[in-house]
């Protein structure tokens, strides 16, 4: 039962992660999924850092109450 549970919040966090915008989406996957730091993000994007920690936060924030309302 445990591990069914785990799959259920596994596929509920990538269904909140497919609802983002496209940007928001990518420097979440390439953060957490490719383990990028900031710097590397904004380095790839021609932004600074403190737009990527913007935008990485504000999307955790979008997942949470998406998952919050699930």
């Amino acid at each position: 039962e445990e591990i069914i549970l785990e799959q259920i919040e596994e596929e509920q966090l990538h269904k909140a992660i497919s609802l983002l915008p496209e940007k928001l989406r990518h420097r979440i996957e390439l953060y957490y999924f490719e383990g990028m730091t900031y710097e590397e993000i904004a380095l790839i994007e021609g932004c600074s850092k403190s737009a990527i920690k913007y935008s990485i936060d504000n999307a955790k924030k979008k997942i949470k109450k998406y998952l919050k309302n699930f």
